[in-house]
């Protein structure tokens, strides 16, 4: 009878141990951390002290997943800086209407294409390197247009005496 007793002790205490170290087990961050060694962080290559567990294809996976979300905030950046860029050459006189216009639409083109790629749930590779390729090709000829020297010559507003009715608001584009 003592042996039985001791036998459901032992298996009863084995058990929940077994329970208390499965908790922790499946509590696993990816990381072992030691002493004052400082925490790696998963996107930045293979970490110093990183749990064998995690150099697996799913680990790799979540890397490039963080890569690709941190180039598509970077790409919505550029494209809210550019728009900025015409903006301003707008209110300076840099850009004439007309080149403003043009850069507007090809900023408009490439926000649908990036709305299209989008549609399928997701921004792959291959687009997010089309639409990078196509906002470089427009900070060049932002950064050409604004340099040109075409100067926006505005007339006399409306309540000014020497403007007539026919008269439009902007005259000819001039060269310095």
């Amino acid at each position: 009878m003592k042996i039985a007793t001791t036998l459901k002790t032992l298996t009863l205490i084995g058990l929940t141990s077994l329970t208390l170290a499965s908790g922790v087990s499946q509590a696993d961050n990816g990381f072992v951390y030691y002493e004052r060694a400082p925490m790696p962080r998963p996107w930045a290559g293979n970490a110093q002290h990183a749990n064998p567990w995690m150099v697996n294809p799913a680990y790799q996976q979540a890397r490039i997943a963080a890569e690709m979300k941190e180039r598509q905030m970077q790409l919505d950046r550029r494209q809210d800086r550019q728009m900025e860029r015409i903006l301003n050459g707008m209110e300076n006189g840099k850009l004439t209407m007309r080149e403003a216009v043009d850069l507007l639409r090809e900023h408009v083109d490439i926000a649908n294409m990036k709305r299209q790629f989008i549609s399928d749930g997701r921004l792959g590779p291959r687009e997010l390197v089309i639409l990078e390729k196509r906002l470089d090709e427009a900070a060049n000829r932002i950064m050409i247009e604004k340099k040109d020297r075409e100067i926006v010559v505005q007339i006399d507003r409306p309540g000014d005496r020497d403007r007539h009715d026919d008269t439009p608001r902007y005259g000819d584009y001039g060269r310095r």
